[in-house]
């Protein structure tokens, strides 16, 4: 037989440790990609969401500047009241109340709405311009940061605008503080404070991964960075709750004022992961797997070597050399212990190998000695049925009639086979039966009860014998002439042969401790094993759930139950069955 080399184990075993660590590194690199796009996606909803909260509030910012402003001018008497005349008087009657003002005053600096909306821009940075318009006259004047004043009459556009509060445009945003005059509650005009929306691209700079729209109610954008939907568009998606949907994206919103804030980010490109880190962990994984591969590669090289010792070694131990011995690395693995085992097998099979020719002879004389053993009691058999035909013809019945018992308890040992009908079973008790009829003549009597159904049902031979002999032993009460044995067969879920009798019996503690050992297949040396025999005889032939169980008899005694359960297929022994049918159904 040719061995086969451990090469076609080293190839299975790097094949499957190979494939084993590319799943776990895949696994791992698909672990760590979605663990990294995860946060990647919730960094970047953190940042859109960040860069709403950032625009809303430059808006509220800008609101409250606005209302600084005009609550500051309200504040400021003589600044308020030259608003008004600014704006109700042709401007020379405003020049001459100014200079009236500055006179009556003698004040070194007259503190008109110039000097005010000059200390407005320097206090606030955002603001980029203030308009102050007039009702009545229809002119307007635009105050810049550079302190620049442009007066013009009003125009069609900006009433329309002032109409419809549409005061937002590309680049600008503004809100409307209506001027009263504090006397008559009479509102002579307005003011328009601007910002840039300047502001609102450093943010989305900084915010890059999304975009941001801010738009007033009319619909004018203040600021677009996509400009890939009209603002028209959004609000009426708006309405129908759908921007999500529509967008196909994830969408921050906020207000302040008339103002509307949306910042939404596409989910494509939420869950986009960078190239930088798609690279990372790529080639990670790859140095991984192959770091891996040369660990499986040098542990599958070393572990190979050890099998191809332990092959050799078997090689040559098939070749008749028992002297080999396998080195036993210290390795404490199966392979060392199998080295082990293997010189062990080496030492113990040379040593049989020395002893077997000693067995053999042991093994002839035992032969010889069991065909002798079995010549010897067909010799007796033989004799004993020489004795019953001479005490026959010599006239002497009962002489023969015990030999005859006798020769066919004998003969049931030495000729049948091992599992028998239960007819011939009770045939060869009631014989033995018989011989103990001679020895106590009228001091017992015995019955055999058993239905015909049962009679051909087979049964391993001899488990009745013990159960009767222990009676007659250790059961039987001497001095009485009415001692009772019953034999009965009976089926439940089992076959059950009870031998009751009302001899001597046995007191609670003694059959529950006979129980309990025959449930546990003790069996004890030192007293009668007939019965302990028979109950490991039926428990190895036909299970556990079968044996022998002791109870008390319903008239004193001892009440025996024999378990079976046969084998289908297993009537074997049906010699003599006719002649038993006729002698079993009782005496």
């Amino acid at each position: 037989m040719e061995m086969k080399s451990s090469k076609q184990l080293y190839k299975k075993l790097f094949f499957i440790y190979t494939v084993i660590l590319v799943c776990v590194v895949v696994a791992l690199v698909g672990y760590f990609f979605t663990s990294t796009k995860r946060r990647f996606l919730e960094q970047r909803r953190n940042y859109t969401e960040m860069m709403n909260e950032s625009a809303a509030v430059y808006l509220e910012e800008s609101a409250d500047i606005a209302e600084y402003i005009h609550e500051d001018l309200y504040k400021s008497n003589m600044e308020l009241r030259d608003a008004l005349h600014y704006m109700t008087e042709e401007p020379s009657d405003y020049q001459k109340y100014r200079l009236d003002i500055y006179i009556e005053n003698k004040s070194s600096e007259y503190k008109g709405i110039e000097k005010f909306f000059q200390d407005a821009f320097q206090a606030y940075g955002s603001l980029n311009y203030i308009v102050l318009y007039s009702y009545g006259r229809d002119e307007m004047t635009e105050y810049t940061r550079d302190g620049k004043r442009y007066r013009r009459q009003g125009d069609e556009e900006l009433k329309r605008r002032l109409n419809e509060m549409d005061l937002a445009g590309d680049g600008y945003f503004s809100y409307m503080k209506e001027i009263r005059d504090p006397a008559t509650m009479q509102v002579k005009g307005c003011m328009l404070l601007g910002f840039k929306s300047s502001r609102f691209e450093s943010v989305w700079q900084y915010y890059s991964q999304a975009e941001l729209i801010v738009y007033n109610d009319t619909g004018s954008a203040v600021f677009d960075s996509s400009g890939k939907y009209g603002i028209k568009k959004l609000m009426e998606w708006d309405r129908e709750n759908a921007l999500e949907l529509k967008l196909g994206a994830y969408v921050e919103q906020a207000q302040s004022g008339p103002y509307h804030v949306i910042s939404y980010l596409e989910k494509k490109r939420a869950a986009a992961v960078p190239l930088p880190a798609l690279l990372m962990i790529f080639t990670v994984g790859a140095a991984v797997i192959a770091i891996g591969e040369i660990f499986v590669r040098y542990y599958l090289q070393r572990l190979s070597r050890r099998l191809n010792r332990i092959l050799d070694g078997m090689e040559k131990v098939m070749e008749g050399n028992l002297d080999v011995r396998i080195p036993a690395d210290k390795n404490g693995d199966e392979l060392d212990v199998i080295s082990k085992c293997f010189n062990e097998m080496c030492v113990n099979l040379n040593e049989h190998i020395r002893k077997r020719y000693l067995a053999e002879i042991e093994q002839k004389n035992a032969e010889m000695s069991a065909l002798q053993s079995q010549i010897n009691p067909h010799f007796l058999y033989n004799t004993l049925e020489a004795i019953r035909m001479k005490a026959i013809c010599n006239g002497d019945r009962e002489v023969g009639k015990m030999l005859y018992s006798l020769a066919v308890t004998f003969r049931a040992q030495i000729k049948e086979a091992d599992v028998i009908t239960l007819a011939q079973e009770l045939h060869y008790c009631k014989k033995y039966m018989e011989l103990f009829e001679f020895r106590y003549q009228n001091q017992f009597q015995a019955s055999v009860e058993c239905p015909e159904e049962y009679l051909q049902v087979p049964v391993i031979k001899f488990v009745l014998q013990p159960i009767i002999e222990n009676y007659f032993i250790h059961g039987m009460r001497m001095r009485e002439k009415d001692n009772r044995i019953k034999i009965s067969v009976k089926k439940e879920e089992l076959y059950k042969i009870i031998v009751e009798d009302n001899g001597k019996g046995m007191s609670e503690d003694e059959l529950a401790n006979q129980n309990r050992k025959l449930k546990s297949g003790i069996m004890e040396k030192q007293s009668s094993i007939g019965i302990a025999n028979v109950n490991s005889r039926l428990r190895a032939v036909y299970g556990d759930e079968c044996g022998i169980s002791m109870e008390a008899g319903e008239d004193r005694g001892l009440r025996v139950v024999l378990t079976f359960k046969p084998k289908e297929g297993r009537e074997e022994g049906r010699e003599g069955v006719k002649d038993e049918k006729s002698n079993a159904s009782g005496r």
